[in-house]
Protein backbone atom coordinates (compact mmCIF):
# COMPACT_ATOMS: atom_id res chain seq x y z
CA UNK A 1 0.00 0.00 0.00
CA UNK A 2 2.84 2.42 0.52
CA UNK A 3 4.22 1.63 -2.20
CA UNK A 4 0.59 2.00 -4.49
CA UNK A 5 0.56 5.70 -2.54
CA UNK A 6 4.27 6.55 -3.25
CA UNK A 7 3.14 5.95 -6.41
CA UNK A 8 -0.09 7.94 -6.94
CA UNK A 9 1.96 10.81 -5.23
CA UNK A 10 4.87 10.66 -7.99
CA UNK A 11 2.52 10.66 -10.66
CA UNK A 12 0.23 13.35 -9.41
CA UNK A 13 3.26 15.77 -8.98
CA UNK A 14 4.53 14.67 -12.50
CA UNK A 15 4.35 17.40 -14.66
CA UNK A 16 2.75 16.86 -18.04
CA UNK A 17 4.86 16.27 -20.97
CA UNK A 18 5.40 19.43 -22.72
CA UNK A 19 2.76 20.24 -25.86
CA UNK A 20 4.86 19.34 -28.88
CA UNK A 21 2.39 22.00 -30.87
CA UNK A 22 3.64 25.19 -28.63
CA UNK A 23 6.69 25.79 -30.51
CA UNK A 24 7.84 28.95 -28.83
CA UNK A 25 7.95 31.17 -25.47
CA UNK A 26 8.51 34.50 -26.22
CA UNK A 27 8.09 36.90 -23.22
CA UNK A 28 4.33 36.77 -22.23
CA UNK A 29 3.50 35.14 -25.83
CA UNK A 30 3.26 31.52 -25.83
CA UNK A 31 2.82 30.61 -29.73
CA UNK A 32 0.91 27.46 -30.60
CA UNK A 33 0.90 25.55 -33.83
CA UNK A 34 -1.59 23.51 -35.10
CA UNK A 35 -2.23 21.86 -38.61
CA UNK A 36 -5.65 21.17 -39.59
CA UNK A 37 -7.59 20.41 -42.71
CA UNK A 38 -10.46 22.00 -44.37
CA UNK A 39 -12.85 20.97 -47.23
CA UNK A 40 -12.81 21.99 -50.41
CA UNK A 41 -14.69 21.74 -53.72
CA UNK A 42 -13.99 18.83 -55.83
CA UNK A 43 -12.61 20.46 -59.42
CA UNK A 44 -13.42 18.49 -62.75
CA UNK A 45 -11.90 15.28 -64.08
CA UNK A 46 -9.44 15.35 -66.55
CA UNK A 47 -11.09 15.09 -69.61
CA UNK A 48 -8.38 13.71 -71.95
CA UNK A 49 -8.31 10.80 -69.02
CA UNK A 50 -11.00 10.69 -67.13
CA UNK A 51 -9.27 10.64 -64.20
CA UNK A 52 -10.98 12.48 -61.02
CA UNK A 53 -9.46 14.02 -57.97
CA UNK A 54 -9.44 11.40 -54.92
CA UNK A 55 -11.78 12.63 -52.14
CA UNK A 56 -9.38 12.62 -50.06
CA UNK A 57 -7.59 15.33 -51.68
CA UNK A 58 -10.25 17.21 -51.37
CA UNK A 59 -8.96 19.69 -48.63
CA UNK A 60 -6.71 22.53 -48.01
CA UNK A 61 -3.96 21.71 -45.49
CA UNK A 62 -3.88 25.08 -42.58
CA UNK A 63 -0.85 25.65 -40.48
CA UNK A 64 -2.42 27.83 -37.65
CA UNK A 65 -0.22 30.14 -35.88
CA UNK A 66 -1.62 31.63 -32.56
CA UNK A 67 -1.18 33.01 -28.80
CA UNK A 68 -1.48 29.40 -26.65
CA UNK A 69 -4.12 29.33 -24.17
CA UNK A 70 -3.14 25.79 -22.73
CA UNK A 71 -6.98 24.34 -22.11
CA UNK A 72 -8.97 27.19 -22.69
CA UNK A 73 -10.53 28.23 -25.91
CA UNK A 74 -8.25 30.74 -28.42
CA UNK A 75 -7.88 34.20 -27.39
CA UNK A 76 -10.09 36.90 -29.26
CA UNK A 77 -8.22 37.34 -32.63
CA UNK A 78 -8.05 41.35 -34.29
CA UNK A 79 -6.80 40.05 -37.08
CA UNK A 80 -6.40 36.68 -39.00
CA UNK A 81 -3.34 36.78 -41.71
CA UNK A 82 -3.76 33.71 -44.07
CA UNK A 83 -0.62 33.53 -45.94
CA UNK A 84 -0.12 31.87 -49.37
CA UNK A 85 2.98 30.52 -50.79
CA UNK A 86 4.75 30.91 -53.96
CA UNK A 87 5.43 29.06 -56.88
CA UNK A 88 6.64 25.42 -55.13
CA UNK A 89 6.15 27.24 -51.85
CA UNK A 90 4.24 25.44 -48.59
CA UNK A 91 3.22 26.48 -45.51
CA UNK A 92 6.40 25.95 -43.74
CA UNK A 93 7.97 28.70 -46.14
CA UNK A 94 6.12 31.18 -43.53
CA UNK A 95 7.38 29.60 -40.57
CA UNK A 96 9.74 32.75 -39.37
CA UNK A 97 7.21 35.17 -40.41
CA UNK A 98 4.13 33.49 -39.05
CA UNK A 99 5.61 33.26 -35.92
CA UNK A 100 6.98 36.97 -36.14
CA UNK A 101 2.98 37.82 -36.78
CA UNK A 102 1.93 36.12 -33.72
CA UNK A 103 5.19 37.24 -31.41
CA UNK A 104 3.69 40.82 -31.49
CA UNK A 105 0.47 40.26 -30.16
CA UNK A 106 -0.56 41.95 -26.78
CA UNK A 107 -2.96 41.74 -23.87
CA UNK A 108 -5.76 43.69 -26.40
CA UNK A 109 -4.63 42.67 -29.93
CA UNK A 110 -3.59 39.15 -30.66
CA UNK A 111 -2.77 38.26 -34.08
CA UNK A 112 -2.94 35.27 -35.82
CA UNK A 113 -1.23 33.84 -38.98
CA UNK A 114 -2.75 31.12 -41.07
CA UNK A 115 -0.17 29.64 -43.33
CA UNK A 116 -1.72 27.59 -46.85
CA UNK A 117 -0.86 24.46 -48.02
CA UNK A 118 -2.20 23.90 -51.59
CA UNK A 119 -3.84 20.73 -52.11
CA UNK A 120 -1.14 19.30 -53.87
CA UNK A 121 0.95 19.45 -50.42
CA UNK A 122 -1.19 16.75 -49.64
CA UNK A 123 0.28 14.53 -52.22
CA UNK A 124 3.73 13.91 -50.59
CA UNK A 125 4.61 10.99 -48.76
CA UNK A 126 6.15 12.43 -45.52
CA UNK A 127 6.28 9.43 -43.44
CA UNK A 128 9.94 9.50 -43.66
CA UNK A 129 10.12 12.98 -42.35
CA UNK A 130 8.00 12.42 -39.62
CA UNK A 131 9.89 9.47 -38.32
CA UNK A 132 13.21 11.85 -38.67
CA UNK A 133 11.79 14.25 -36.51
CA UNK A 134 10.29 12.80 -33.91
CA UNK A 135 13.41 10.84 -33.61
CA UNK A 136 15.75 13.72 -34.50
CA UNK A 137 17.60 11.32 -36.65
CA UNK A 138 17.71 12.40 -40.36
CA UNK A 139 19.52 8.85 -41.34
CA UNK A 140 15.18 7.91 -41.04
CA UNK A 141 15.08 10.17 -43.63
CA UNK A 142 17.80 9.06 -45.96
CA UNK A 143 17.05 5.52 -45.35
CA UNK A 144 13.31 5.85 -46.26
CA UNK A 145 13.14 7.87 -49.32
CA UNK A 146 16.58 6.27 -50.88
CA UNK A 147 17.46 2.98 -49.63
CA UNK A 148 13.77 1.09 -49.16
CA UNK A 149 13.96 0.96 -45.58
CA UNK A 150 10.67 0.58 -43.66
CA UNK A 151 9.59 3.34 -40.78
CA UNK A 152 6.78 2.27 -38.60
CA UNK A 153 6.44 -0.74 -40.86
CA UNK A 154 5.50 1.61 -44.48
CA UNK A 155 8.41 1.89 -47.27
CA UNK A 156 8.44 4.76 -49.39
CA UNK A 157 6.20 4.00 -53.14
CA UNK A 158 8.61 6.31 -54.93
CA UNK A 159 7.83 9.66 -56.37
CA UNK A 160 4.89 10.73 -58.44
CA UNK A 161 5.38 10.05 -62.06
CA UNK A 162 3.02 12.66 -64.49
CA UNK A 163 1.05 9.60 -65.43
CA UNK A 164 0.16 9.22 -61.67
CA UNK A 165 -1.76 12.24 -61.09
CA UNK A 166 -3.90 13.24 -64.47
CA UNK A 167 -6.26 14.75 -62.17
CA UNK A 168 -3.94 17.39 -61.34
CA UNK A 169 -4.67 18.78 -64.60
CA UNK A 170 -7.59 20.53 -63.54
CA UNK A 171 -5.74 22.28 -60.01
CA UNK A 172 -5.61 25.71 -62.15
CA UNK A 173 -6.95 29.26 -60.64
CA UNK A 174 -10.07 28.48 -60.51
CA UNK A 175 -9.82 25.20 -58.25
CA UNK A 176 -6.97 27.39 -56.19
CA UNK A 177 -9.59 30.46 -55.84
CA UNK A 178 -12.20 27.86 -54.79
CA UNK A 179 -10.07 26.67 -51.80
CA UNK A 180 -8.61 29.64 -50.84
CA UNK A 181 -12.26 30.91 -50.28
CA UNK A 182 -13.04 27.17 -48.67
CA UNK A 183 -10.20 28.83 -45.57
CA UNK A 184 -11.67 32.35 -45.50
CA UNK A 185 -14.90 31.21 -45.10
CA UNK A 186 -14.42 29.04 -41.32
CA UNK A 187 -14.92 32.94 -40.48
CA UNK A 188 -18.37 33.77 -39.76
CA UNK A 189 -19.42 35.87 -42.80
CA UNK A 190 -20.12 38.92 -41.04
CA UNK A 191 -16.59 39.04 -39.20
CA UNK A 192 -14.26 38.42 -42.50
CA UNK A 193 -14.20 42.05 -43.66
CA UNK A 194 -13.23 43.17 -40.30
CA UNK A 195 -10.13 40.30 -39.43
CA UNK A 196 -8.84 38.64 -42.59
CA UNK A 197 -5.98 39.93 -43.92
CA UNK A 198 -4.56 38.32 -47.22
CA UNK A 199 -1.03 37.96 -47.60
CA UNK A 200 0.93 36.50 -51.05
CA UNK A 201 4.22 35.76 -51.55
CA UNK A 202 6.20 35.85 -55.06
CA UNK A 203 3.55 34.29 -56.98
CA UNK A 204 1.49 34.17 -53.97
CA UNK A 205 1.10 37.69 -54.01
CA UNK A 206 -0.60 37.34 -57.51
CA UNK A 207 -3.15 35.18 -56.24
CA UNK A 208 -4.14 37.32 -53.23
CA UNK A 209 -4.45 39.93 -56.02
CA UNK A 210 -6.73 37.93 -57.93
CA UNK A 211 -8.54 36.64 -55.24
CA UNK A 212 -9.43 40.19 -54.15
CA UNK A 213 -10.28 40.98 -57.84
CA UNK A 214 -12.32 37.09 -58.17
CA UNK A 215 -16.35 37.24 -58.54
CA UNK A 216 -17.86 34.21 -55.92
CA UNK A 217 -21.45 34.15 -57.65
CA UNK A 218 -21.74 38.18 -57.77
CA UNK A 219 -19.41 38.45 -54.28
CA UNK A 220 -15.66 40.19 -54.25
CA UNK A 221 -13.14 38.67 -52.89
CA UNK A 222 -11.92 41.83 -51.87
CA UNK A 223 -15.46 42.41 -49.57
CA UNK A 224 -14.94 39.95 -47.50
CA UNK A 225 -11.01 41.03 -46.70
CA UNK A 226 -9.48 43.76 -44.21
CA UNK A 227 -6.36 44.10 -46.35
CA UNK A 228 -4.19 42.58 -48.76
CA UNK A 229 -0.46 42.33 -48.07
CA UNK A 230 1.99 41.39 -51.87
CA UNK A 231 5.52 40.39 -50.80
CA UNK A 232 8.09 40.28 -53.61
CA UNK A 233 5.30 39.46 -55.87
CA UNK A 234 3.00 40.94 -58.57
CA UNK A 235 1.59 40.31 -61.58
CA UNK A 236 2.51 43.79 -63.79
CA UNK A 237 -0.61 42.95 -65.67
CA UNK A 238 -2.97 44.60 -63.84
CA UNK A 239 -5.64 46.75 -65.73
CA UNK A 240 -3.45 45.70 -68.94
CA UNK A 241 -5.58 44.14 -71.97
CA UNK A 242 -5.09 40.66 -71.90
CA UNK A 243 -2.78 39.49 -74.26
CA UNK A 244 -2.18 35.78 -74.27
CA UNK A 245 -4.74 34.31 -77.34
CA UNK A 246 -6.79 31.28 -76.70
CA UNK A 247 -4.45 29.68 -78.80
CA UNK A 248 -1.53 30.20 -76.88
CA UNK A 249 -3.00 28.86 -74.06
CA UNK A 250 -5.13 25.74 -75.52
CA UNK A 251 -1.91 24.34 -77.51
CA UNK A 252 0.97 26.38 -78.49
CA UNK A 253 1.97 27.70 -74.99
CA UNK A 254 3.79 30.21 -73.31
CA UNK A 255 7.64 28.88 -73.62
CA UNK A 256 8.94 32.42 -72.87
CA UNK A 257 7.16 33.19 -69.77
CA UNK A 258 8.06 31.83 -66.46
CA UNK A 259 10.70 29.73 -64.86
CA UNK A 260 11.36 26.76 -67.71
CA UNK A 261 8.02 28.40 -69.56
CA UNK A 262 4.02 27.78 -69.30
CA UNK A 263 2.89 24.35 -71.32
CA UNK A 264 -0.45 24.54 -73.25
CA UNK A 265 -3.74 23.56 -71.75
CA UNK A 266 -3.36 20.23 -74.07
CA UNK A 267 -0.11 19.64 -73.02
CA UNK A 268 -0.99 20.18 -69.46
CA UNK A 269 -3.73 17.47 -69.58
CA UNK A 270 -1.79 14.99 -71.28
CA UNK A 271 1.99 15.38 -69.65
CA UNK A 272 2.96 17.71 -68.09
CA UNK A 273 0.49 17.99 -64.94
CA UNK A 274 3.13 19.16 -62.48
CA UNK A 275 6.33 21.32 -62.69
CA UNK A 276 9.51 19.16 -62.39
CA UNK A 277 12.44 20.96 -61.20
CA UNK A 278 15.82 20.26 -63.37
CA UNK A 279 17.67 17.48 -62.48
CA UNK A 280 16.28 16.18 -58.87
CA UNK A 281 12.75 16.64 -59.73
CA UNK A 282 10.51 15.78 -56.19
CA UNK A 283 13.87 14.36 -54.36
CA UNK A 284 15.05 17.60 -54.14
CA UNK A 285 12.52 18.20 -51.06
CA UNK A 286 13.38 15.49 -48.66
CA UNK A 287 16.95 15.71 -49.41
CA UNK A 288 16.70 19.65 -48.60
CA UNK A 289 14.68 18.56 -45.18
CA UNK A 290 17.64 16.16 -44.74
CA UNK A 291 20.34 18.59 -44.88
CA UNK A 292 18.38 21.06 -42.46
CA UNK A 293 18.20 18.18 -39.95
CA UNK A 294 21.91 17.74 -40.16
CA UNK A 295 22.74 20.97 -39.66
CA UNK A 296 20.55 21.51 -36.86
CA UNK A 297 21.00 18.51 -34.98
CA UNK A 298 24.96 17.70 -35.61
CA UNK A 299 25.99 20.72 -36.86
CA UNK A 300 29.96 20.69 -36.80
CA UNK A 301 29.93 16.98 -38.07
CA UNK A 302 31.41 16.38 -40.95
CA UNK A 303 29.80 13.60 -42.93
CA UNK A 304 30.92 11.76 -45.72
CA UNK A 305 29.21 9.92 -48.03
CA UNK A 306 25.89 11.04 -47.94
CA UNK A 307 25.40 10.69 -51.65
CA UNK A 308 21.94 12.12 -51.62
CA UNK A 309 22.72 15.17 -50.33
CA UNK A 310 25.86 15.87 -52.05
CA UNK A 311 24.01 15.24 -55.38
CA UNK A 312 22.37 18.33 -54.33
CA UNK A 313 25.35 20.13 -53.37
CA UNK A 314 26.84 18.88 -56.61
CA UNK A 315 23.97 20.52 -58.35
CA UNK A 316 23.73 23.85 -56.67
CA UNK A 317 27.72 24.09 -56.48
CA UNK A 318 28.70 22.67 -59.91
CA UNK A 319 32.02 21.78 -58.35
CA UNK A 320 33.80 18.99 -56.38
CA UNK A 321 32.71 19.26 -52.80
CA UNK A 322 35.60 19.77 -49.74
CA UNK A 323 34.58 18.58 -46.65
CA UNK A 324 32.74 20.31 -44.82
CA UNK A 325 30.61 20.29 -41.47
CA UNK A 326 26.98 19.45 -41.93
CA UNK A 327 26.10 23.42 -40.97
CA UNK A 328 28.46 24.57 -44.19
CA UNK A 329 26.79 22.21 -46.59
CA UNK A 330 23.06 23.50 -45.64
CA UNK A 331 24.46 27.12 -45.81
CA UNK A 332 26.76 26.38 -48.84
CA UNK A 333 23.09 25.38 -50.63
CA UNK A 334 21.00 27.52 -49.99
CA UNK A 335 23.38 31.07 -48.86
CA UNK A 336 22.71 33.81 -51.82
CA UNK A 337 26.37 33.74 -52.63
CA UNK A 338 26.35 30.05 -53.75
CA UNK A 339 22.56 28.91 -53.98
CA UNK A 340 22.00 29.47 -57.77
CA UNK A 341 18.36 29.55 -57.70
CA UNK A 342 17.72 33.29 -56.46
CA UNK A 343 14.08 32.07 -55.27
CA UNK A 344 15.52 29.40 -53.02
CA UNK A 345 18.22 31.56 -51.43
CA UNK A 346 19.06 33.74 -47.99
CA UNK A 347 20.95 35.74 -46.74
CA UNK A 348 22.72 33.65 -43.36
CA UNK A 349 26.19 34.04 -43.02
CA UNK A 350 29.57 32.94 -44.88
CA UNK A 351 31.65 29.99 -45.21
CA UNK A 352 35.27 30.06 -43.65
CA UNK A 353 36.94 28.76 -46.77
CA UNK A 354 37.96 30.61 -50.35
CA UNK A 355 35.23 31.16 -52.91
CA UNK A 356 35.27 31.58 -56.86
CA UNK A 357 33.15 32.42 -59.21
CA UNK A 358 31.35 29.62 -61.48
CA UNK A 359 28.29 29.89 -64.01
CA UNK A 360 25.71 27.62 -61.93
CA UNK A 361 23.78 24.81 -63.77
CA UNK A 362 20.80 27.45 -63.68
CA UNK A 363 22.87 30.29 -65.58
CA UNK A 364 24.18 33.33 -64.12
CA UNK A 365 27.45 33.33 -61.88
CA UNK A 366 27.54 32.13 -58.23
CA UNK A 367 30.38 31.14 -56.13
CA UNK A 368 32.42 27.77 -55.61
CA UNK A 369 34.30 26.34 -52.85
CA UNK A 370 37.69 26.65 -54.07
CA UNK A 371 39.52 24.42 -52.33
CA UNK A 372 38.73 20.59 -51.47
CA UNK A 373 41.94 20.68 -49.04
CA UNK A 374 40.40 22.27 -46.41
CA UNK A 375 37.48 21.33 -43.79
CA UNK A 376 34.35 24.57 -44.95
CA UNK A 377 32.67 25.28 -41.65
CA UNK A 378 29.82 28.22 -41.35
CA UNK A 379 29.74 31.70 -39.96
CA UNK A 380 26.38 32.08 -38.60
CA UNK A 381 24.57 35.41 -40.27
CA UNK A 382 25.09 37.40 -36.70
CA UNK A 383 28.53 36.74 -36.31
CA UNK A 384 29.87 38.80 -39.69
CA UNK A 385 30.72 42.40 -40.50
CA UNK A 386 28.16 43.35 -41.94
CA UNK A 387 25.39 41.36 -40.36
CA UNK A 388 23.07 39.11 -42.67
CA UNK A 389 19.29 38.51 -42.23
CA UNK A 390 18.71 34.68 -41.83
CA UNK A 391 19.44 32.26 -39.50
CA UNK A 392 20.66 28.82 -40.85
CA UNK A 393 18.65 27.49 -37.72
CA UNK A 394 15.14 29.35 -38.02
CA UNK A 395 15.76 28.67 -41.66
CA UNK A 396 16.21 24.70 -40.72
CA UNK A 397 12.76 24.95 -38.87
CA UNK A 398 11.19 26.22 -41.67
CA UNK A 399 12.32 23.11 -43.96
CA UNK A 400 11.90 20.86 -40.95
CA UNK A 401 8.66 21.27 -38.97
CA UNK A 402 6.00 18.46 -38.50
CA UNK A 403 2.71 18.61 -40.60
CA UNK A 404 3.68 21.00 -43.41
CA UNK A 405 7.01 20.96 -45.80
CA UNK A 406 8.95 24.59 -46.94
CA UNK A 407 8.14 23.49 -50.71
CA UNK A 408 5.83 22.08 -52.93
CA UNK A 409 6.67 18.53 -54.55
CA UNK A 410 4.00 18.76 -57.12
CA UNK A 411 3.65 22.18 -57.89
CA UNK A 412 0.51 22.29 -60.42
CA UNK A 413 1.46 23.26 -64.30
CA UNK A 414 -2.29 24.46 -64.16
CA UNK A 415 -1.98 26.83 -61.99
CA UNK A 416 1.40 28.90 -63.19
CA UNK A 417 -0.36 28.56 -66.89
CA UNK A 418 -3.80 30.22 -65.65
CA UNK A 419 -2.13 32.88 -63.64
CA UNK A 420 -1.60 34.74 -67.27
CA UNK A 421 -4.97 35.17 -67.74
CA UNK A 422 -6.25 36.40 -64.17
CA UNK A 423 -3.21 38.65 -64.04
CA UNK A 424 -5.11 41.46 -65.29
CA UNK A 425 -7.47 41.66 -62.56
CA UNK A 426 -9.86 43.41 -64.78
CA UNK A 427 -11.56 40.60 -66.94
CA UNK A 428 -14.79 41.36 -68.61
CA UNK A 429 -17.79 38.74 -68.36
CA UNK A 430 -17.44 38.43 -71.77
CA UNK A 431 -14.21 37.38 -72.17
CA UNK A 432 -12.80 34.19 -73.24
CA UNK A 433 -10.88 33.05 -70.10
CA UNK A 434 -14.27 33.95 -68.36
CA UNK A 435 -16.55 32.65 -70.62
CA UNK A 436 -14.31 28.85 -71.28
CA UNK A 437 -12.85 28.42 -68.24
CA UNK A 438 -14.55 30.41 -65.25
CA UNK A 439 -11.61 32.68 -64.49
CA UNK A 440 -13.41 35.68 -62.65
CA UNK A 441 -10.61 38.00 -62.02
CA UNK A 442 -13.29 40.92 -63.11
CA UNK A 443 -13.32 43.53 -59.80
CA UNK A 444 -9.73 44.63 -59.47
CA UNK A 445 -11.08 48.46 -60.38
CA UNK A 446 -13.06 48.20 -57.39
CA UNK A 447 -10.51 47.05 -54.84
CA UNK A 448 -11.26 49.06 -51.85
CA UNK A 449 -9.14 47.32 -49.41
CA UNK A 450 -5.62 48.95 -47.81
CA UNK A 451 -2.82 47.44 -49.35
CA UNK A 452 0.78 47.29 -48.52
CA UNK A 453 3.69 45.93 -50.90
CA UNK A 454 7.23 44.81 -50.43
CA UNK A 455 9.90 44.93 -52.64
CA UNK A 456 12.76 42.44 -51.88
CA UNK A 457 14.57 40.15 -54.00
CA UNK A 458 12.83 39.27 -56.98
CA UNK A 459 11.92 42.95 -57.55
CA UNK A 460 15.36 44.62 -57.03
CA UNK A 461 13.79 46.62 -54.15
CA UNK A 462 11.69 48.48 -57.01
CA UNK A 463 8.12 49.40 -54.95
CA UNK A 464 7.15 51.43 -58.38
CA UNK A 465 7.18 47.75 -59.89
CA UNK A 466 3.70 47.93 -57.87
CA UNK A 467 2.84 51.33 -59.96
CA UNK A 468 -0.31 49.65 -62.29
CA UNK A 469 -1.52 48.04 -59.00
CA UNK A 470 -1.59 51.24 -57.21
CA UNK A 471 -2.73 53.50 -60.48
CA UNK A 472 -5.87 50.99 -60.92
CA UNK A 473 -7.17 50.42 -57.32
CA UNK A 474 -9.63 53.61 -55.95
CA UNK A 475 -9.59 55.00 -52.79
CA UNK A 476 -9.90 53.05 -49.36
CA UNK A 477 -13.96 52.35 -48.84
CA UNK A 478 -15.93 53.41 -46.68
CA UNK A 479 -16.59 51.50 -43.19
CA UNK A 480 -13.26 50.52 -43.41
CA UNK A 481 -11.30 52.25 -40.28
CA UNK A 482 -9.11 53.89 -42.92
CA UNK A 483 -11.64 55.30 -45.09
CA UNK A 484 -11.45 57.44 -47.64
CA UNK A 485 -7.13 57.78 -47.71
CA UNK A 486 -5.98 57.45 -51.32
CA UNK A 487 -3.53 55.67 -52.74
CA UNK A 488 -1.27 58.34 -52.50
CA UNK A 489 -0.84 58.35 -48.87
CA UNK A 490 0.73 55.11 -46.79
CA UNK A 491 -2.72 54.62 -45.37
CA UNK A 492 -4.30 53.32 -49.03
CA UNK A 493 -1.43 52.43 -50.62
CA UNK A 494 1.70 51.29 -48.52
CA UNK A 495 4.82 50.51 -50.14
CA UNK A 496 8.43 48.75 -48.30
CA UNK A 497 11.28 48.35 -50.46
CA UNK A 498 13.90 45.75 -48.74
CA UNK A 499 16.72 45.52 -51.01
CA UNK A 500 18.80 43.80 -49.15
CA UNK A 501 16.56 41.26 -48.81
CA UNK A 502 16.94 38.13 -50.84
CA UNK A 503 13.73 36.21 -52.63
CA UNK A 504 12.82 34.59 -49.18
CA UNK A 505 14.45 36.61 -46.25
CA UNK A 506 10.95 38.36 -45.86
CA UNK A 507 9.35 34.77 -44.79
CA UNK A 508 12.15 33.54 -43.47
CA UNK A 509 14.16 35.57 -41.66
CA UNK A 510 15.66 36.45 -37.91
CA UNK A 511 13.46 38.38 -35.74
CA UNK A 512 16.07 40.50 -34.05
CA UNK A 513 15.38 43.62 -32.17
CA UNK A 514 16.29 46.59 -34.05
CA UNK A 515 17.34 44.72 -37.35
CA UNK A 516 15.69 44.81 -40.72
CA UNK A 517 13.95 41.91 -40.51
CA UNK A 518 12.15 42.95 -37.28
CA UNK A 519 11.16 45.99 -38.42
CA UNK A 520 9.61 44.46 -41.54
CA UNK A 521 7.40 41.95 -39.42
CA UNK A 522 6.95 45.06 -37.36
CA UNK A 523 4.81 46.89 -40.69
CA UNK A 524 2.75 43.45 -41.19
CA UNK A 525 1.71 43.16 -37.74
CA UNK A 526 1.23 47.07 -37.75
CA UNK A 527 -0.75 47.07 -40.81
CA UNK A 528 -2.82 43.83 -39.58
CA UNK A 529 -3.88 46.06 -36.44
CA UNK A 530 -4.45 49.37 -38.01
CA UNK A 531 -6.93 47.61 -40.20
CA UNK A 532 -8.79 45.88 -38.31
CA UNK A 533 -11.18 47.35 -35.26
CA UNK A 534 -10.55 46.53 -31.54
CA UNK A 535 -12.00 43.24 -30.27
CA UNK A 536 -11.32 40.49 -32.13
CA UNK A 537 -13.11 37.18 -32.90
CA UNK A 538 -12.63 33.66 -31.45
CA UNK A 539 -11.92 30.52 -33.85
CA UNK A 540 -12.20 27.14 -32.38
Amino acid sequence: MRRLALLAFTLACTPPPPDPNVIEQSGSVSIRRDVVRIAAPKPPANPFTGSATPDELDAVTVVRYRVDTGTKPPRPARAIVLLMPGFMGGAGSFDSLARGIVRRSTADDVLEAWAIDRRSNAMEDRAGIEAALLAKNPDLLTGYYFSGEAVNGQTFAGFKKQEDVAFESEWGLVSTMNDLRAVVATIPAEQRRARVVLAGHSLGAGLASMYAAWDFDGVAGFSELAGLVLIDGVTGNEGQPLTTTREEYETTGLMNSGFGGRPSLQQVRQTSRYFAFPLLEAKLFPIGVGTAMRAMWRPEIIEKDQPRRDALETLFLTSDLPRMTNRAAFGLAFDAATCPVSIAAVNAGETDGPLVDTTSAFGGTIKKPASSNQTFRWKEFDAIEPKELTSLSEFGLAWARTGSDFGEWYFPSRLSLDTVLGSTLTLTPNDWPVTAYGVRALHGREIDLPVLVEAAGILGGDVTKYDKLEALLPGVGEGRPQQGAPRTESRGFEAISNASFTHIDPLAGTDVAGGEVARWFDAVASFAKRNTPAGGIVVP
